[in-house]
């Protein structure tokens, strides 16, 4: 599992603080780098990707877990973040240290600017977020960044929780 939503924002900029270059946009790696094969002449050109059909019950279901998990970071509650999280996701433990760390020392705005679900199936789904993170206040270093993740989220009973995370890109902000 590489992170849980908003709580990997924190660990990756965490872990990217000493990085060069503010302000470009970083491949992270594990990206694909998979090129699409040259078409025959004679082909047809393929239809454009469809939007996944989704009720809108169950795609507001997955999008207010995102949204619950940005507002509890906000408030910088780690029994709040962990309600999001699934219980047998393998980062809990952990992420209770990290959390209560980061909240002790630093006061940061998240900012959803997009939630996306990209895939679904009955017990799991796949649900594109593009955040900005931004320091408020707070003694430890921390460069601000806009992040596309990809989470997994699970079905734990009948609630869906943050499974584990990928950070797609970060982009460092110069301001």
């Amino acid at each position: 599992m590489k992170y849980f939503y908003c709580i990997l924002s924190l660990f990756v900029s965490a872990a990217l603080w000493s990085q060069e270059l503010p302000g470009t946009a970083t491949e992270l790696p594990g990206a694909s780098t998979n090129v699409a094969p040259k078409a025959p002449v004679d082909s047809v050109t393929p239809a454009a990707p469809q939007k996944l059909e989704l009720d809108p019950a169950t795609k507001k279901e997955l999008e207010d877990v995102v949204k619950s998990n940005v507002y509890a970071m906000s408030k910088r509650n780690v029994t709040l973040v962990l309600n999001t999280i699934h219980p047998e996701s393998p980062l809990v433990e952990s992420s209770k240290d990290m959390l209560t760390y980061i909240f002790a020392r630093l006061q940061l705005r998240y900012t959803l600017q997009s939630i996306e679900v990209k895939k679904f199936e009955q017990d799991e789904a796949k649900v594109e977020v593009l955040q900005v993170t931004q320091k408020l206040s707070g003694n430890a270093a921390f460069r601000d960044n806009r992040i596309k993740l990809l989470h997994t989220l699970k079905r734990d009973g009948k609630k869906w929780k943050i499974y584990s995370s990928e950070a797609l890109l970060i982009e460092y902000l110069k301001y």
